[in-house]
């Protein structure tokens, strides 16, 4: 089976195939983990850096672990029964390629730094 496809013209266009797919799901998950462990690995520090105090940074952080972990019980199920396996881990990975560079406006806004931050890492 060829892979690919005859299209418009004398040039021919690449079929998207499975395994396309999947190396493509490969590497946007791999951007997508590079950026979200590189911002938990410094959360600590960033948000020691805007004031937060040691219980601070241990409750935000492990909020933010507990409620991706409580999302997870939910998710998989709804896109089994809605149907919708694409929707659900693009609306995660938009979010994670919005919120984590968000970060970095939160040192210029004063005293909700800390809660800007404290948000986004929610998020």
């Amino acid at each position: 089976m060829s892979a690919y496809a005859p299209g418009p013209g004398p040039h021919k266009q690449l079929a998207w195939s499975p395994w396309r797919t999947v190396v493509a799901f490969g590497a946007v998950s791999l951007a997508g983990d590079m950026v979200y462990e590189g911002m938990r690995s410094v959360a600590g520090p960033f948000l020691g850096s805007l004031g937060a105090s040691a219980l601070v940074v241990g409750l935000i952080t492990g909020a933010g672990e507990a409620v991706a972990l409580f999302l997870r019980l939910f998710s998989g199920p709804l896109a089994d029964r809605s149907g919708r396996y694409w929707s659900l881990p693009i609306l995660g990975y938009g979010m994670t390629a919005v919120c984590v560079p968000l970060l970095a406006v939160a040192p210029f806004v004063g005293s909700l730094g800390l809660a800007l931050a404290a948000t986004l890492i929610l998020l």
